[in-house]
C-alpha cells in the first residue's frame, strides 16, 4: 500500500533552497520504498487558488496560516500502517527540531517517474 508522508516544519530564518537535505535523510530517501518525493519552497512562496461559488478565487499564501507548513512530501510503499509509521519514524530522527511527519494512507492516484 502506497502512503504520503507529509513533513510540517516550523517557519525558519533560513533560505531553504541553499540548505542542503541532511545526508542521513538524503540516503534514506533512496531507498527503494521510497516511491517519491517533493521539496517545497517555503510557505510565504503559495498562492491558495479557491473556488468561490464557479470563480477563481487567489490568494497570497498558504492554505492555512499557522507556526507549521508543509516543507514536503515523501511517497513510499508499505505492507501497513505499521510500517509506514516505522519508516516516517526512521526519517524523523533525521530532521530539524520542531519537524512533524503526518502519514496518511493513499487512495488512488497516478505518479510518473522522474
Amino acid at each position: 500500500m502506497q502512503y504520503a508522508l507529509l513533513a510540517y516544519t516550523p517557519a525558519e530564518e533560513t533560505d531553504r533552497a541553499t540548505r542542503p537535505i541532511p545526508g542521513a535523510l538524503a540516503a534514506r530517501l533512496d531507498r527503494p520504498d521510497v516511491t517519491g518525493w517533493a521539496r517545497l519552497h517555503a510557505d510565504e512562496s503559495a498562492t491558495t487558488v479557491r473556488n468561490d461559488e464557479g470563480r477563481m478565487l487567489l490568494t497570497d499564501g498558504p492554505f492555512i496560516d499557522s507556526k507549521e507548513y508543509l516543507a514536503g512530501l515523501i511517497l513510499i510503499e508499505a505492507d501497513n500502517l505499521d510500517e509506514a509509521l516505522t519508516i516516517a519514524g526512521e526519517m524523523l530522527q533525521e530532521t530539524r527540531p520542531g519537524t512533524a511527519i503526518e502519514v496518511r494512507p493513499i487512495l488512488g492516484g497516478h505518479f510518473r517517474g522522474a
